[in-house]
């Protein structure tokens, strides 16, 4: 097996820069198109040789170092109680949102392999199909992420909803925060019990809350997941998008790798994140739309400050633009390796 982005991981030295994208296997892909054309979103998510087959194909087509299992964060939740569906015109959403301390305490702390069946197939599925190639990412998104998920329903720009039950009735709101983080350990563990060789939480709306709400809110319970997880004995890498104001908080999680969005240069991150961590990120995404000697320009710069940190994992500072060329995405790819062999 390609075992680079596993090394680097854990902070051991590599031969090249290895190289994934956030939502590398998306509709840029024709292959991807084709699958979507026949099967709506949670339908992939949910059938396991779709998902599986989706999470290979950015493997064959970029020559990226990992592939990362295809799903949704919105999917995990489920199984503690509440309703998820789809539309094209928002995406997943729970249309029965949690608003009281009562739909709160409706939701159960279960064994995530009583409802996400499909995962684990899907997974083992990938075991097979991915043998001596690149290692699998299993992940989750953030026990705060998910929280203000089912607070709104839906995606949110304003997040008025979760903002007003933090600071309105801050103990409801930790009382979720213990439950979804517990449930989200036990989901990411059965991932790595299935063959995945990573786990990643995903935390997108960790930029919500200023630097001192996040270490209140936010903190204490990203810490205990990923102690947690970190009893799986894979690697544990964290992404906070926007939440710029707490890295040295960030750099002490406990994660081995820590993801950095486009909204930092990379070498100010590494400076406040500490010598303990391995990087990921962190170049402008839209970049995969420029002629190629600008790419290279911003890859060698990306790559040249990653070298200031213990190890790094080349990667977007966040997920692959839909108009994105296959072409450019893979001369990224290769890019990656060339120069940093170099």
């Amino acid at each position: 097996m390609n075992d680079t982005f596993l090394k680097a991981c854990r902070g051991g030295k590599t031969d090249y820069t290895p190289v994934w994208f956030m939502r590398q296997a998306a509709r840029f892909l024709p292959e991807y198109r084709r699958v979507a054309a026949k099967a709506d979103f949670l339908t992939i998510c949910r059938t396991p040789e779709l998902a599986a087959e989706v999470t290979v194909q950015p493997v064959d087509a970029l020559g990226v170092d990992a592939a990362i299992f295809f799903s949704d964060i919105t999917t995990t939740m489920v199984p503690m109680g509440i309703k998820l569906e789809y539309a094209d015109s928002k995406g997943p959403y729970y249309p029965e949102p949690l608003r009281t301390g009562a739909d709160i305490d409706r939701l159960t702390v279960p064994e995530p392999e009583e409802g996400l069946v499909f995962v684990y197939e899907a997974i083992k599925i990938l075991n097979k199909e991915l043998a001596d190639r690149v290692p699998l990412i299993g992940f989750a998104g953030a026990p705060f992420t998910m929280s203000a998920f089912m607070v709104e329903g839906s995606m949110s720009h304003a997040f008025t909803k979760t903002r007003s039950l933090i600071f309105s009735e801050p103990g409801l709101f930790h009382r979720l925060m213990d439950k979804v983080s517990r449930f989200t350990a036990r989901y990411l563990k059965a991932q790595a019990k299935a063959g995945a060789r990573a786990l990643m939480l995903f935390d997108s709306f960790a930029g919500m809350l200023g630097p001192k709400d996040f270490i209140e809110f936010n903190f204490p319970y990203l810490k205990s997941t990923v102690a947690d997880l970190k009893t799986a004995g894979v690697p544990v890498i964290y992404f906070g998008l926007g939440q710029h104001g707490a890295l040295e908080q960030i750099g002490s999680l406990g994660a081995d790798v820590i993801g950095v969005d486009y909204g930092i240069s990379l070498d100010n991150a590494v400076s406040r994140l500490g010598s303990g961590v391995t990087v990921q990120g962190n170049i402008e995404p839209y970049v995969l739309l420029q002629p190629e000697m600008p790419m290279r320009q911003r890859v060698a710069e990306v790559l040249a400050q990653g070298r200031l940190a213990r190890a790094h994992i080349f990667n977007l500072g966040h997920g692959v633009p839909t108009n994105t060329p296959v072409e450019n995405a893979r001369a990224m790819v290769e890019m990656v390796h060339e120069l940093s062999r170099k």
